[in-house]
């Protein structure tokens, strides 16, 4: 036992103990034979000091009130507010918030293993679980539900340095283990993923019969085939905001002319063609100018061919890192919106029998998940980005066709209120900045106010995992990987300074001294 009920009121109750107690911690009492789950909120001393035994400094306060006879350990006790969380119901498979809070005098203890397992919505080890850490405080498992994760999205949010990048390495670790064998997508803006490629060679992920496989794609593997771009995409790319809508208007002409004509894949030359069979008298330099803009399609990013191959980066049991480093932003958000788009019409046509086998690059009959980093660049919350509307489109419709979408950003308040609102699992790190808590806490429901407000205290490791993979909010310390960690850690600047200086003073060359004979004065 470590406390006693005192009072209760609407927003719960209150209890006595001479315990110190962090927030967050889950608590419990007994009700009629079951278990109830409880969370504490905040405290304060039951009794204070008077102010005259706290004047001076160089005296301990017990030493003062033991010389006025007062027992010091009438200071040690402390009143806490506390919520009910509930009972756990197994039919249910959830917490069940008994509606009435404890009576005065009862007895509460520590949360056991016993109750805290029902946190987890599946089985630490069984098909469908992500075992991504322990409760903060204790040493019970946080097994989150992979099915509930994929099915309605996932969201990871932290400021630099809280772990962000490490929580999102767990969580894929934990999508291709053999439990799981996921088909895993990362879009990596800043090529800090390539260390999970020793998940295909650590022990944990490998049995007999399964071996999870890691794709790297590189910046300059990657093409964007014209024909798979929309002609708002032809048009943003070109207009550099001297493209007047004359120009906009025959470039529509021309492409919708070559897409009526049956063709569904064409080329630049094609494309251009038609755009020359537009010329008359009456419009030769509104030609040229779109002509000239058009020369933009030639940076080495476009193709007439090559695409993004679905079928080969979305596999049962593979991690296909797409690097896009080094790729200006624009192209960037323009990669992500053909992949997306093309892989929302694949699972869509599969799931409605329009794609079957025979369509190598557009069948897919298994669901697949997708990681996009640093979301808040293709799904700003002002302004507009290529991929926005298709990212928000699968946010919403992705659940019937199988796209599970993690969105990971450290500015929350510059990601899209809308999409991040669709993510009904959380993972929230250090948030410091109070604009980026009050997006939090205005997108995410499940999360307690209490909770919310312990963000800015987080210390690295440390998160409040809530929503649907999980059966209540929780304060969760995550666990090690099992791969490592080099890419994502911060710069030891003077280190690499010392190494830099002792390396030159190494190979420094002698100088080379003027010839005096050749010294001329001015």
């Amino acid at each position: 036992m470590i406390g006693t009920v005192s009072s209760s009121d609407e927003d719960g109750f209150n209890f006595i103990s001479c315990e110190r107690l962090p927030r967050g911690m889950f608590i419990s009492y007994t009700d009629a034979g079951k278990k109830v789950l409880c969370r504490v909120k905040c405290c304060e001393p039951l009794n204070r000091y008077p102010q005259e035994f706290l004047m001076d400094m160089s005296i301990e306060a017990d030493t003062v009130s033991g010389f006025y006879g007062l027992d010091p350990t009438d200071f040690k006790y402390y009143s806490y507010s506390a919520d009910v969380v509930g009972y756990f119901d197994a039919a249910m498979g959830e917490f069940i918030n008994p509606r009435t809070n404890p009576e005065n005098g009862v007895r509460i203890e520590p949360a056991g293993k016993d109750i805290l397992k029902d946190i987890s919505k599946v089985k630490q080890g069984e098909r469908g679980s992500a075992s991504i850490g322990t409760v903060l405080g204790a040493e019970a498992d946080i097994v989150m539900s992979v099915r509930d994760m994929v099915s309605q999205h996932v969201s990871v949010i932290a400021s630099t340095g809280a772990g962000k990048s490490y929580t999102v390495g767990v969580l894929v670790e934990e999508l291709l283990k053999p439990k799981n064998m996921a088909p895993v997508l990362i879009f990596d803006p800043h090529g800090e993923y390539s260390t999970l490629a020793e998940i295909s060679n650590q022990p944990e992920f490998i049995t007999p019969s399964y071996r999870p496989k890691v794709r790297i794609v590189k910046p300059e593997h990657i093409k964007i085939r014209v024909s798979d771009l929309l002609v708002s995409d032809f048009i943003s790319i070109m207009d550099d905001g001297t493209m007047s809508d004359k120009m906009k208007t025959l470039f529509r002409s021309a492409f919708h002319n070559l897409k009526n004509n049956s063709k569904k894949q064409f080329t630049r030359n094609e494309l251009k063609q038609e755009i020359e069979a537009l010329r008359n008298s009456s419009n030769e330099s509104t030609i040229d100018g779109i002509i000239w803009r058009f020369g933009k399609l030639s940076a080495p990013i476009f193709d007439d061919f090559q695409t993004i191959p679905l079928a080969e980066y979305f596999k049962v049991g593979q991690l296909t890192i797409m690097d896009v480093s080094g790729i200006e932003e624009t192209y960037q958000q323009l990669i992500a919106s053909v992949m997306l788009r093309r892989l929302f019409d694949a699972k869509m046509g599969t799931e409605n029998n329009r794609y079957n086998e025979s369509h190598v690059d557009k069948f897919l009959p298994y669901p697949v998940f997708v990681v996009i980093e640093e979301a808040h660049r293709f799904a700003p919350h002002s302004g507009e980005a290529k991929s926005k509307s298709i990212l928000k489109t699968i946010l919403s419709e992705g659940r019937k066709f199988g796209i599970g979408i993690c969105m990971v950003s450290q500015r929350p308040s510059k990601l899209d209120a809308d999409s991040l609102s669709q993510c009904m699992t959380q993972i929230t790190m250090r948030i410091i900045n109070p604009t980026d808590q009050q997006q939090i806490a205005q997108s995410i429901e499940s999360a307690s106010r209490e909770l919310i407000s312990e963000l800015p205290s987080l210390a690295k490791g440390q998160a409040v995992i809530s929503g649907v993979a999980i059966n209540t909010p929780t304060l969760v310390r995550i666990r090690k990987r099992l791969t490592s960690d080099l890419k994502g850690r911060s710069k030891d600047a003077p280190a690499l300074w010392k190494s830099q200086r002792e390396y030159e003073e190494k190979h420094e060359k002698p100088a080379v001294r003027a010839d005096e004979e050749m010294d001329i004065g001015v």
